[in-house]
């Protein structure tokens, strides 16, 4: 990379990094100017770690960083750490930091970039609303000092003063609220002689009451309209117009008319029409805030599929859901299952799996009396373990949300941005032609006419349809037991070309499958074993050889919870002793290969097998005859070829079909059809589909019980849902026209409006109240379509 200075063109008066205005004597690199040399060393820094795609991320300027000198050491005493660490396994610390210089797409870059610019940071996430970044970095290699002072030196400052909250926000929108809608009856009130038509009589009164509007207008543009100027500066300082830059010029335009109008005493103007215009755009934004805000209630407590775990209460085990378990609870966590709470190790050991929470997946052994933090995935022996903080379905959801990519390009922002770069310039170009013309009819209603198209002009509309569409969707599927991560799901749902099906326990049920045994007659001892053997499997073989063993031998004592197994995916399960499973795994030739059967063996001597037959879930053939209509169908299975022709009867004949496969063949199949430029959709049960689900451009595990949970997943469908899936698919694809209806409306609005305003036939008062009355009715328009459709399999409350 070239750093040394050169000659940069005239034309540029702007800090290349912050947008700062730039000294006479200006900082210079590759052709770049800079208004200080904390600039300019961030900016060599990004660019000798390949992160320039910084500078063209977003719409507003970066961040200046301070070249003030900081301490952090003192964070790296363990009492004061433990206050914003969330997560701590060995070395792997993740931390959330308050950083309040984030405000536009080039921050969530680089901040998602931190390992790039030094190793010891393993991952990181942007919370955009709440200005916070989670973090998670190496101790050995990085300190929480240093992170901090790294944070500092690109310009993002961690704030640890603790004092931050999302509340803050709402707060100041409502007291913007508040001073606006003051302002506007106070005028409303002052200005009742002119719309009863006796502004003329009492001349001093009116005087008065026009001085007093612009009086208590001043905050109201200095304070209520101010988010608006800084997104529409930073817009013209990148050179990237968005929808606040016509909104501004509505507002400016509206605001000196009103002034022109006082100070020569022609009245009050359009004072009140100003103060109204910003009181109804702050409606607007806070109903569209409280949107989200129910939106996040629903997601994290009430929405998402219940996560329960088994509580131990003296021999007996019950199913409890999270939220009722206390400090102190025993519970038995299986293989493969998420441990909802941080809980100390009552069992001798266990393997732990923390790739849910750092991204990094490796088996940690632990040993009895050591803490286990929420999160963690317990591979191989059930093991037993005991509460000690309490949880809820919220942080786990939390942790699932974490693991989206926040990279994933947000293409309706991106539509929306281009949209406002023509907008804004057909406006202009209206208003001035507007202009010319009326110069030749009537002069003096220039300023009228150009007043009532800069605000009936303005966008504002456009900016809401998108997600309050999206946002209802993202809840009303919630509602149906099909639950999306986020709304960019949805978007990536509208892309989906191809549907691929694990078989079993996805096209078939896990709790009913048909089982016959085949072997000597099992004994009481036998049969406990196998009982106790299979008791705590997820695997739905394992648990049908548990159910058929039930059903058949109902009187057999099983021992408690100290008879241990592992399970492991798509091989079987083993105490050491009994081994159940697949038949390498048993020891055994297999003699059938086409035949789906559970192979039984004590220390390598053959004992049995179990034949299992498939029963599909009810409807099934019904859901994959709709779907067929719309998508190519690929077949997936870890099973023998022998549920071919079954599958044939209710699959289309250009069905793809592949048995026989591992966990690893599912993955390697999903990234060659994605490697071949399908946009597939893999549907499965989550136990051994958690890398083709990671794999496929959009994931849905189906939850068949409290317990499972799968994190692996950018969806989560109730398994007895699946056969509603063609209409919440169908549904998903429609609400490309709920967006495209909301734009044609908001348009054929502006057109209308411009069409009044430029023959001078919309007064600007007009045009202020029906701009955001005009935002209100699409938010309306939004909610209707997209909660209207009917949908299946609605939850109850």
């Amino acid at each position: 990379m070239e750093s040394a200075t050169s000659t940069v063109s005239a034309s540029e008066t702007i800090c290349y990094h912050c947008n700062d205005a730039l000294p006479s004597s200006p900082y210079t690199a590759d052709n770049h100017q800079f208004c200080c040399n904390a600039c300019k060393q961030v900016y060599l820094l990004l660019s000798s770690h390949e992160l320039g795609q910084y500078y063209q991320q977003g719409t507003q300027a970066g961040v200046k960083p301070s070249e003030d000198q900081y301490y952090f050491e003192q964070f790296d005493l363990p009492e004061l750490q433990q206050k914003w660490v969330t997560f701590q396994e060995g070395s792997t610390v993740k931390i959330e930091l308050h950083l309040p210089q984030i405000h536009c797409a080039s921050c969530i870059y680089l901040l998602e970039h931190l390992n790039k610019l030094s190793e010891g940071i393993l991952f990181s996430s942007v919370n955009f609303p709440n200005k916070t970044a989670s973090i998670a970095y190496d101790s050995d290699r990085i300190k929480l000092s240093e992170l901090a002072k790294l944070l500092t030196k690109i310009g993002y400052t961690p704030d640890f003063s603790g004092n931050h909250s999302a509340r803050n926000v709402n707060k100041r929108l409502l007291l913007q609220l508040g001073v606006a809608g003051f302002a506007f009856g106070s005028i409303m009130l002052w200005s009742f002689p002119e719309y009863l038509g006796i502004d003329y009589t009492y001349f001093g009164v009116r005087n008065l009451s026009s001085w007093l509007s612009l009086l208590v207008s001043v905050p109201v543009l200095l304070y209520s309209a101010q988010d608006y100027f800084k997104a529409a500066l930073g817009a013209f300082r990148t050179r990237h117009l968005n929808l606040d830059v016509p909104i501004t010029i509505g507002i400016i335009a509206l605001y000196v008319r009103s002034c022109y109008a006082i100070f020569n005493q022609e009245g009050p103007g359009y004072m009140d029409s100003f103060a109204g215009f910003i009181f109804f755009l702050l409606i607007g934004k806070w109903f569209q805030g409280k949107t989200y805000q129910w939106l996040a209630f629903d997601r994290d407590y009430r929405s998402y599929f219940p996560v329960a775990i088994l509580k131990k209460n003296a021999d007996e085990l019950t199913l409890t859901p999270i939220e009722s378990l206390a400090v102190h609870d025993r519970i038995v966590v299986r293989n493969d299952e998420i441990i909802p709470a941080d809980s100390i190790l009552v069992s001798a050991e266990a393997f732990i799996d923390y790739s849910f929470v750092t991204g990094e997946s490796e088996w940690t052994r632990k040993q009895s009396g050591e803490v286990i933090y929420a999160g963690g995935k317990l591979c191989g022996e059930a093991a037993e373990f005991e509460v000690q903080r309490t949880t809820s379905r919220s942080g786990l959801i939390q942790l699932w949300n974490d693991q989206e990519p926040q990279s994933v390009s947000d293409s309706f922002v991106i539509r929306q941005d281009r949209i406002a770069s023509s907008f804004i310039s057909a406006v202009l170009f209206i208003a001035t032609a507007s202009a010319a013309v009326w110069w030749f009819i009537e002069p003096s209603a220039i300023l009228s006419v150009i007043t009532a198209v800069l605000i009936v002009a303005c966008p504002c509309a456009l900016a809401l349809s998108g997600p309050f569409t999206f946002g209802n969707m993202l809840r009303k599927l919630g509602k149906h037991g099909f639950y999306l991560r986020s709304a960019t799901i949805i978007e990536k749902l509208q892309q989906v070309d191809t549907i691929v099906f694990d078989k079993t326990g996805t096209l078939s049920e896990q709790a009913s499958h048909q089982c016959d045994f085949h072997g000597d007659d099992l004994t009481s001892v036998e049969v406990a074993q196998l009982l106790d053997l299979t008791r705590y499997a997820v695997h739905p073989y394992s648990k049908t050889v548990h159910q058929w063993l039930l059903e058949r031998f109902p009187d057999t004592n099983v021992s408690t919870f100290d008879q241990v197994a592992t399970e492991y995916p798509g091989q079987g399960i083993s105490d050491g002793n009994y081994f159940l499973g697949k038949a390498a795994f048993c020891n055994v030739e297999q003699a059938e290969p086409n035949e789906s059967r559970v192979y039984w063996s004590i220390k390598g001597e053959f004992r049995g097998y179990f034949q299992i037959e498939s029963v599909w879930r009810p409807g099934i053939d019904q859901v994959v005859q709709a779907l067929a209509k719309h998508y190519p169908l690929v077949v997936l299975s870890g099973d023998k070829g022998h549920d071919r022709q079954a599958l044939s009867s209710f699959f289309p004949a250009t069905t793809m079909y592949y048995f026989n496969q591992q966990p690893s063949d599912k993955k390697a199949r999903l990234e060659q059809l994605n490697a071949s430029g399908k946009r597939t959709l893999m549907i499965g049960d989550g136990l051994n589909d958690a890398g083709a689900l990671q794999s496929a451009f959009v994931g849905i595990a189906l939850s068949e019980d409290l317990v499972r949970f799968t994190p692996a997943s950018d969806a989560i469908l109730k398994a007895d849902h699946l056969i509603y899936l063609d209409q919440y698919l169908d549904y998903v694809r429609h609400g490309k026209n709920f967006v495209k209806y909301c734009f044609l409306f908001s348009l054929s609005y502006n057109l209308t409006g411009i069409g009044f305003a430029v023959t001078n036939t919309l007064t600007p008062f007009v045009a202020a109240i029906i701009m955001p009355l005009s935002s209100i009715t699409v938010v309306a328009l939004a909610s209707y379509l997209s909660l209207h459709p009917k949908l299946p399999g609605k939850l109850k409350d």
